[in-house]
């Protein structure tokens, strides 16, 4: 690994790959308002971020990221993109776009997620509930 990276810079490629198609889901501002929130940055920034990027520009800088603090921005996005096991397309492109300006290999990522998916329990259906009752009785 170079540097480490910046927290502008890793914001704005992400702002980037979100903006690339023209078109801003409600799971992508979720998940840049994840990772602006996980990269701690300064009242303001995300904006200033969001319209330079609109203009064009090249945002970089801010403060340096940790080992420890990538691993923590790369996990709670994972964690927001699958809270409902539905990954779009463009959170997809969001989270490789991610790994890389974090300096992630793809193996190395993807053991930062494996104990989070082994963590992933199937919701339990209260067997009170009108659709367990139906499938007892229809044997679904």
């Amino acid at each position: 690994m170079g540097s480490a990276p910046e927290t502008l810079s890793v914001f704005s490629a992400v702002v980037q790959t979100v903006l690339n198609d023209g078109v801003l889901t409600q799971e992508e501002k979720r998940l840049i308002i994840t990772i602006g929130r996980e990269l701690e940055l300064d009242d303001g920034d995300p904006v200033r971020v969001y319209n330079a990027v609109l203009e064009g520009e090249i945002v970089t800088g801010g403060r340096k990221l940790t080992r420890n603090e990538r691993v923590q921005v790369y996990r709670k996005s994972w964690r927001t993109v699958n809270f409902n096991d539905d990954e779009s397309i463009d959170e997809a492109a969001v989270m490789k776009r991610l790994r890389e300006v974090l300096d992630f290999s793809k193996e190395e990522a993807e053991e930062l997620v494996k104990p989070l998916r082994s963590t992933s329990q199937p919701p339990v259906e209260d067997a009170s509930t009108i659709s367990s009752r139906f499938r007892r009785m229809f044997g679904r």
